[in-house]
């Protein structure tokens, strides 16, 4: 896991990548998508270079913005990427945090929990630092999909591309579902993803389904609240 999250090469991807989810308009799809009406603080937790933190301020600009990652290299970039608006960006992991108890109204996570070496715990830590009456939402793929499906729907939204972006953004999906294990990645079922919340501090309190993002087929829709 280190080696992915790691050093100045995988942050330089990083922001390629997350690049190419702000003009697929990625992050502004989950942006509409959080509870953000009446919230004062939200956390991002593995916010990478931080455009998922951006498409937040451009839908609630008052917002206090706070961001998380493993990788003190993508807390750097997206001190770049944020720059001009306040956010408080921190290097270090969901597992053990500085944060206050009952802090958050909101807590975010995007394709980050499949890495996530004691995600229970992790699970329970963000429990901690939401405030009572907090959510946090997390989107996450998923182990049990239509594989040729969703390669399909890839291809389709990527049509507008050229045939080496298309192709690659093809492969890169196929070598994350497919194995993904290799590099850290250990995808969930829905019905596992609810046995790990059911285990942790959130108890019942969760709602968790099938979703699509950017119409791809591939996640869980994770909605906690405390």
């Amino acid at each position: 896991m280190a080696g992915l999250v790691d050093g100045k090469m995988a942050a330089w991807l990083q922001v390629i990548v997350s690049r190419r989810r702000e003009q697929a308009g990625l992050y502004r799809e989950i942006a509409r998508q959080l509870p953000l009406e009446n919230a004062q603080r939200v956390l991002d937790v593995g916010t990478g270079t931080g455009l998922q933190l951006k498409a937040i301020h451009d839908v609630h600009p008052g917002i206090e913005l706070f961001g998380l990652d493993l990788s003190e290299a993508a807390v750097q970039a997206a001190q770049k990427a944020l720059a001009g608006i306040q956010v408080d960006l921190r290097p270090g992991s969901i597992h053990s945090t500085d944060y206050g108890d009952d802090y958050f109204d909101i807590v975010t996570c995007h394709s980050s929990l499949s890495y996530w070496i004691d995600p229970q715990g992790c699970i329970n830590e963000i429990y901690r630092i939401l405030k009572p009456g907090g959510k946090a939402l997390i989107f996450e793929p998923q182990r049990e999909i239509d594989m040729e499906a969703a390669l399909d729907q890839i291809r389709d939204v990527m049509r507008a591309k050229g045939p080496i972006r298309r192709w690659g953004a093809v492969q890169l999906h196929k070598f994350a579902l497919k194995r993904g294990s290799r590099v850290g990645l250990n995808l969930y079922s829905i019905p596992e993803f609810r046995e790990l919340i059911q285990a942790s501090s959130f108890g019942d309190h969760q709602d968790i389904a099938e979703t699509s993002l950017l119409g791809i087929p591939i996640f869980a829709r994770i909605l906690l609240w405390k």
